[in-house]
């Protein structure tokens, strides 16, 4: 056999590539099998072990994960942050419990260990297995794999098999539970009140951009019309909710042997187990027919004795959480002493001891300040030795969520109410001075946002509506129909805003980030200040001209804001990125403190990224 020479730099080049395609390969093939493969057995809490377990009824935790990704995504939780999370729990001295557990802690009075913790991952995503065991081993934790029945034979391989639940239950890190039978939407609604009736998940999604809050889940409520009026009997609802669970049933019986104890009956935070009462009656009948818990509430941590074992609550941890963020909701859920059990995450001692922390919690990670906020109230952090900073330039770039607010504070007097504040909240910039507002910016404005009227809006959530029902038609006839009704919508000609029709402007989510880069230029009475390099305020006058302290601050809105999730967030996070403060009062401009990366760190910190964007790569098109 002739072997292929090397003869040109193209050969060369051609042979390097290969190796270093191998070499990722096999580091991916590596990190999948280190995920599946169980190094070690999930050793229970000794029970007898007082230093654990006092005998004092604390009640006990549960968090729950949506999902989990290599990266994250607006939905998924990364890798890097959920073993952040975990690894905090574990060091504030949390202990995973059973399911058996919580229903001897109901049912016989059983003392559960002082820092319990009911660890949930739902949807029953492949990647959530994959990418979580190999952190749940080294902390020794337990963790419940809910699914839907409909997935356990699909053909989704995102979703978990039986097979896979059945393999990951006998690695003793996890145990079954399940969400239901199916993620199915009914009596759904657009935000111009447009009927669009039962959805699946994957319809659902499509449209959720055009959606308000106006839509249940399948077993909530009644079918309706556009009209909202009931389209099925009372028998009628009984026998297609009870159906709902008999296949369930027969899912989990054909594919695991029995049905999971652990129930989460979608959605949460429903009056015990629907919206309407004799509906609710219809799930209490099969729920505690089939199942020995349900988690109904999403929201808050602590279930105590009190709490009603069909009616537990949990804290879904979101993506765009930090691990401070996670533990300040916790914090606040637990009562008296209990709060001093967590410990909250600093980041890197290099960086923090550039400042104190005030009020609430801060982490200090590369070239990045988290400062998350008391519940319902604000973090401050003030830069130390920073009494002199009058005259000073600061530049940074804030990519904390929308909805609070982000405060940059100079010539600050602890002891008084004097400072010049450069906030960001929601979409707007506002300078304040001693509390009196200077000036506010509307930032959309200033970046010069082209909105879509209303009635472009309503027309393009029409022509999605179609679109959906086109795609997911019973015939191809109907998928044509579909079609064409959606290319006429489009030919619609309707009022833009430049035409003085009225802008359809979002509503901002809790998870929505933005990305601003500021520059503040403050010298003796003077104040400009530019966002993503527009002036935003320039020779703006202030009577605060004597020297004081760097601060930043992060706060929650004073109105709570109920979005689509149907849920409130009233701990906030303002995140400062690349932080350069320079001193303007000299010939030549000096810099007081610089928190980007530099050197060894910036270069270090590069080939991990491009590491980690190789290996993601290959694991998305493997």
């Amino acid at each position: 056999m002739k072997t292929k020479r090397i003869e040109t730099k193209k050969d060369v080049y051609k042979l390097i590539r290969s190796v270093c395609e191998a070499l990722v390969v096999l580091a991916v093939v590596f990190l999948i099998l280190k995920a599946f493969l169980v190094r070690e057995k999930y050793e229970p809490y000794d029970a007898n072990d007082q230093s654990i377990v006092s005998g004092e009824d604390k009640g006990f935790l549960c968090i729950s994960y949506f999902g989990i990704d290599r990266t994250g995504t607006d939905v998924l939780v990364s890798t890097a942050d959920l073993e952040e999370q975990l690894t905090a729990l574990h060091d504030s001295g949390y202990i995973t419990i059973t399911q058996q557990d919580v229903i001897d802690y109901y049912e016989k009075g059983k003392a559960l260990p002082d820092k319990a913790l009911l660890l949930v991952f739902e949807d029953g995503r492949t990647d959530t297995a994959i990418f979580s065991q190999p952190i749940m081993e080294r902390e020794n934790y337990i963790a419940s794999m809910c699914s839907y029945g409909s997935n356990l034979t699909s053909r989704d391989s995102k979703m978990l098999k039986g097979e896979d639940l059945v393999s990951l239950e006998k690695s003793s890190f996890w145990e079954n539970g399940t969400n239901g039978y199916r993620l199915s939407y009914i009596n759904v609604f657009d935000r111009y009140d447009r009927f669009l009736g039962e959805m699946n998940s994957l319809e659902y999604n499509a449209v959720k951009s055009y959606l308000g809050r106006e839509y249940n889940h399948y077993l909530m409520d009644y079918l309706r019309d556009e009209n909202y009026m009931p389209i099925e009997s009372y028998g009628a609802m009984k026998e297609r909710i009870s159906y709902d669970y008999e296949l369930m049933e027969k899912a989990y019986t054909e594919e695991l042997g029995y049905v999971p104890g652990l129930y989460i009956l979608m959605h949460s935070n429903t009056d015990m187990f629907g919206n309407n009462k004799r509906v609710s009656e219809v799930n209490e009948e099969n729920m505690t027919r089939l199942f020995h818990m349900n988690i109904n509430r999403e929201g808050f941590a602590l279930n105590t004795s009190e709490s009603d074992i069909f009616d537990l609550t949990r804290l879904q941890s979101q993506a765009y959480w930090s691990t401070n963020h996670l533990l300040m909701r916790i914090w606040d859920d637990l009562e008296g002493e209990d709060k001093a059990n967590i410990h909250f995450v600093t980041g890197e001692a290099d960086r923090r001891n550039y400042w104190n922390t005030k009020v609430g919690a801060s982490e200090f990670k590369k070239n990045k300040i988290y400062l998350t906020s008391l519940p319902k109230g604000r973090g401050l952090l003030t830069l130390k030795d920073s009494d002199a900073y009058r005259d000073v330039e600061v530049s940074v770039t804030l990519t904390g969520n929308y909805c609070g607010e982000q405060t940059i504070y100079l010539r600050a007097q602890e002891d008084s109410g004097e400072k010049i504040g450069i906030t960001l909240c929601e979409k707007e910039l506002i300078v304040t001075e001693a509390g009196r507002e200077l000036a506010r910016v509307d930032l959309d404005e200033l970046m010069q946002v082209d909105y879509l009227s209303i009635e472009e809006d309503k027309r393009d959530a029409l022509a999605k509506e179609y679109e959906v029902r086109a795609d997911n038609a019973r015939s191809l006839e109907e998928s044509l129909a579909y079609d064409m009704e959606k290319s006429d919508v489009k030919k619609d000609e309707v009022k833009t805003v430049a035409e003085g029709a009225e802008p359809y402007i979002p509503v901002i989510e809790a998870n929505q980030a933005g990305t601003w880069e500021v520059g503040v230029r403050l010298q003796d009475d003077r104040l400009q200040v530019t966002v993503n390099d527009r002036v935003a305020v320039d020779g703006l006058e202030v009577a605060v001209t004597d020297a004081g302290k760097m601060m930043l601050e992060a706060k929650t809105l004073e109105e709570e804001q109920y979005r689509q999730r149907n849920l409130t967030d009233d701990v906030y996070e303002a995140r400062y990125e690349d932080l350069v403060i320079s001193d303007l009062s000299q010939k030549e401009t000096a810099v007081l403190y610089d928190n980007r990366l530099h050197g060894f760190d910036k270069v270090k910190y590069f080939i991990g990224d491009c590491w980690t964007k190789i290996v993601n790569w290959f694991i998305r098109n493997l």
